[in-house]
């Protein structure tokens, strides 16, 4: 017959095992003969009207490893759920702690600071209307203006921190390695100021480290008042990356360096108390962010 005719085509032994790419081609032909003999049936039904072959086996194999038990989906979704549920329950023992609300210290250092500043959780236009994630970017205002009038603004994001190691320059000069403690190192947070008067915004992005300490890493210059600014930083700059982005800081004579650094604490009011606000809230954020973020991912993948 016709089908015997086209088994003993495909049993040839220049076909039979020669080489990959003819096994796929002699496979796909497997697939129109069987397509042809029943268009209503499956092909792996088809097949099976001719004889056994090193391809047909191979068309078996390969059809056979495609085939996936759709339990392993619901199986790997549940591991997921439960894994993330459990965190989320760790986790809310934890502020339970505090009912649920921030940590007595940082709660009245909120309030204190709340005096000086007005503290806004997100950025207008990105996620400031309750978004997934919009908690993680920080805005404070100075209530009163600068001695000469300019508003200052203050931005940090959650995420934006490193470890605080302090450099030992005495190991360094050894040339020994820096002790390493077993204690978790403290955390440092970079923020941006903001000093906005008549149109121009002078940005001085800064660093808070473990200890409270405040030190400046760059002065920049931009158009707009402090609200476009902010927002410009908590994008990243975007566009505004392409402009100047100031000297480079540490190139700049010490003097001017370390009045700088004074502006931003005596001028601007970034003092102790601020900038452990700074540290203590972008950890309490971060780790309302992680929550959430566990939440929404259990209710979509679960």
């Amino acid at each position: 017959s016709n089908k015997h005719k086209i088994v003993d085509v495909h049993r040839s032994p220049q076909t039979i095992g020669v080489n990959s790419f003819k096994m796929m081609r002699s496979t796909q032909a497997l697939r129109r003969v069987a397509s042809a003999i029943a268009p209503k049936q499956s092909l792996l039904r088809a097949t099976s009207l001719v004889a056994p072959t090193a391809h047909h086996n191979a068309l078996t194999s390969i059809q056979t490893a495609t085939i996936i038990n759709p339990r392993s989906f619901a199986t790997a979704a549940n591991n997921l759920g439960s894994i993330l549920q459990r965190e989320i329950n760790e986790e809310d023992e934890a502020a339970a702690e505090f009912g649920g609300q921030m940590p007595p210290d940082l709660a009245e250092l909120h309030a204190d600071i709340a005096e000086k500043w007005t503290i806004l959780e997100g950025i207008s236009g990105i996620g400031s209307g309750g978004e997934t994630g919009s908690g993680a970017t920080v805005r404070l205002f100075k209530k009163s203006p600068g001695s000469n009038g300019a508003k200052i603004g203050v931005v940090f994001h959650c995420q934006d921190t490193e470890e605080d190691i302090p450099f030992d320059e005495e190991a360094f000069l050894e040339g020994q390695e820096q002790d390493e403690s077993e204690e978790e190192p403290s955390q440092a947070v970079r923020f941006g100021v903001t000093i906005s008067k008549g149109g121009k915004t002078v940005v001085l992005q800064c660093r808070c480290g473990g200890d409270g300490d405040i030190s400046v890493e760059s002065a920049a210059v931009r158009d707009g008042e402090s609200e476009g600014v902010l927002m410009a930083l908590a994008g990243g700059e975007n566009l505004n990356a392409a402009l100047y982005q100031g000297p480079e800081f540490t190139e700049l004579a010490e003097d001017l360096q370390e009045s700088f650094q004074e502006y931003v604490v005596k001028e601007c009011g970034i003092d102790e108390d601020v900038a452990a606000f700074i540290s203590m809230y972008a950890d309490y954020r971060e780790q309302v962010e992680y929550v959430t973020w566990m939440k929404t991912a259990i209710d979509v993948l679960d």
